[in-house]
């Protein structure tokens, strides 16, 4: 019965997804082409088949995404940023379409018009559905029983999240094990399990044994005789997170510690194509009043270059040369000392454009150029990194993706001078968190975040 429920919720956002699409094409009809049906106009067999090339090709990148699947997280960024890489791979198909087979029959104002209209209905949609699946399940609507068996700290960490996370739709039943486990529940002796399983509707078990163990197989068979679905807790040996994935070679099972979205060729180029366009359209539309300014004001604090150039440590480790307004009187130290808070080196205007972030603004140039990112890890001198890398743990995963312009750390108030390990060990969390859970939608939340930082100056 709830996987009846889950397949038809499935059913319903990609049907709410098809209706909003063809809701946005008829919008965009009667904006481009004042009615509502667009009949009248020369082109319309074209656009029937643009339509049906719309539905097909966003159905198509919905089962390829699993942008319907919520069975397990309800969490609305990760929802949301599954359907914008959806969305956005969907423009670039179209256009692609449109390119290759040189068809000039569509109005692009009507293609303006249709996905600034699907944009703007799908995430509230996916947002407030979300919303009212959480509550449905957090009342006790679409769960599944659950029975736990085994030992060890895993059986306890699943039952507490269990109790704080009803919205997952999974409800526990019982506990069995011969070692049991404080803080859990207990109803028996494994050897009560069997017949507990017989006599009441149980989905999904869900056992903890150590890696061999015999158990695991018996349980296995069992399950599958029963039509009761098999789950295992296992204990990898390994810090857990939220990251881990198990992949396959073949038949073979393997372990993925670290989920990085950004190692897909599809969303790296989603990636880089967006670094593109905002650098493009800083570089051509605000560069050109705001560059003569800030030249200016860096000339007219003393003496010295405008520009300030440093190796920094960029993707996979590799060095490359950083650009940015002069914000310091120049100085034998600038390679090696980090700019404080009272730092006698940085000139008035210098000071000015640190609060502003306006001293990064010419690293939109490293962006366009490839070595940086509009959003990823702030990018280290090389002495920091040669540092840090022997003092922190995860330190250098940070350079699994090409720094940034702007991070997460930045915009959650770890920023600037790190007088301590500490202040730099929870700077390189946020880098990884960032790592193993980029969506073009944290990267939005990040420029926008950044922008108003801007504005109200926060910068050192």
């Amino acid at each position: 019965m709830h996987s009846r429920y889950a397949r038809f919720f499935q059913f319903i956002i990609i049907f709410g997804d098809l209706l909003l699409l063809n809701g946005g094409f008829l919008i965009a009809g009667a904006l481009r082409f004042d009615e509502i049906n667009i009949q009248e106009t020369r082109y319309y067999d074209y656009y029937v088949q643009l339509l049906v090339f719309l539905n097909m090709s966003w159905l198509f990148l919905s089962l390829l995404f699993k942008t319907y699947d919520t069975r397990i997280s309800l969490v609305p960024r990760k929802a949301a940023g599954k359907v914008l890489n959806a969305f956005f791979v969907h423009l670039f198909i179209l256009l692609l379409f449109l390119v290759v087979l040189k068809k000039d029959e569509y109005s692009r104002l009507f293609l303006i018009y249709f996905y600034i209209s699907f944009f703007l209905t799908l995430l509230p949609w996916r947002f407030y559905f979300l919303r009212f699946l959480k509550v449905f399940r957090s009342k006790g609507f679409s769960f599944r029983k659950v029975v736990l068996l085994g030992e060890g700290r895993a059986v306890e960490r699943l039952y507490e999240s269990l109790k704080e996370h009803p919205e997952y739709g999974l409800e526990f039943a019982a506990y069995f094990s011969d070692k049991p486990v404080g803080g859990v529940p207990f109803l028996g002796p494994e050897s009560e399990c069997a017949n507990y399983l017989k006599e009441h509707e149980i989905e999904e078990i869900f056992c903890a044994y150590p890696s061999g163990d015999e158990r695991l197989i018996r349980w296995f068979r069992f399950a599958d005789e029963h039509l009761i679905r098999f789950r295992v807790l296992p204990d990898l040996g390994v810090e857990h997170t939220t990251g881990i994935e198990i992949d396959f070679h073949h038949d073979v099972p393997v372990l993925l510690q670290r989920k990085e979205p950004l190692e897909h060729l599809h969303l790296r180029l989603l990636k880089r194509f967006v670094d593109v366009l905002i650098s493009l359209i800083v570089i051509l539309f605000i560069f050109p009043w705001l560059f003569p300014i800030l030249v200016i004001g860096v000339k007219m604090s003393g003496p010295g270059p405008v520009f300030f150039r440093q190796q920094r440590t960029g993707l996979r480790d590799d060095g490359f040369s950083i650009l940015k307004f002069r914000s310091m009187v120049v100085n034998p130290e600038a390679d090696k000392k980090q700019a404080t808070s009272d730092d006698m080196r940085v000139t008035a205007f210098g000071r000015f454009i640190r609060r502003h972030n306006l001293d990064e603004m010419p690293q939109f140039f490293n962006v366009l150029k490839g070595d940086m990112s509009v959003v990823g890890p702030r990018p280290h001198m090389l002495a920091h990194t040669a540092e840090y890398r022997a003092l922190i743990d995860k330190y250098m995963v940070r350079h699994l993706v090409k720094p940034g312009i702007t991070g997460l750390a930045q915009t959650t108030g770890l920023r600037g001078e790190t007088e301590t390990t500490e202040q730099m060990e929870n700077r390189v969390k946020a880098d990884v968190y960032y790592i193993e859970n980029w969506s073009i939608l944290l990267d939005l939340k990040i420029i926008f975040t950044t922008i108003y930082q801007t504005i109200r100056g926060s910068g050192q």
